[in-house]
């Protein structure tokens, strides 16, 4: 928690101010600071939103902690991939690796050959979502972020 406000509170520090456009707060990050690419920056405001760390307000962000109350270590800088938003497939071969001690690239084989029996029909994802089940891993929560990708495109 304390890397999710230490990131958060340094473009409202540097500005001197507990609201900033969310636009300049993503420049802060990316470009000022160096921190993270834009995406993974906007990745890491709804994160920081999700925690209640930030607010938004329209196209402003507001601190929700004290700016003079946060002391950032000297040279701080966060660990990127915690803010990297992963694709769907990669959360769920985690999940499988995790609980049945698989290799990725087991995983990954055995979805393959389940693509090809089945005529390419299924997309990876959800021949990953039932293999997870297979398993008894819980998925439920990237069942919809799914659907949504394959909406989407």
């Amino acid at each position: 928690m304390n890397e999710l406000l230490f990131t958060a509170a340094m473009p409202f520090k540097r500005k001197g101010t507990d609201a900033i456009k969310e636009t300049e707060f993503v420049m802060a990050l990316s470009m000022d600071l160096g921190w993270f690419k834009p995406d993974t920056a906007r990745d890491f405001i709804n994160s920081a939103i999700e925690n209640g760390i930030i607010s938004r307000e329209g196209d402003m962000l507001k601190a929700q902690f004290g700016i003079s109350d946060v002391q950032i270590p000297m040279g701080f800088k966060p660990d990127v991939s915690r803010f990297q938003k992963k694709e769907v497939f990669e959360q769920i071969i985690e999940r499988i690796m995790m609980n049945t001690g698989l290799e990725k690239q087991t995983i990954i084989a055995k979805i393959n050959k389940s693509r090809n029996e089945k005529g390419g029909m299924f997309t990876i994802e959800v021949l990953g979502i039932l293999m997870a089940r297979e398993y008894g891993i819980q998925v439920d929560d990237l069942i919809g972020k799914s659907y949504m990708r394959l909406l989407n495109g």
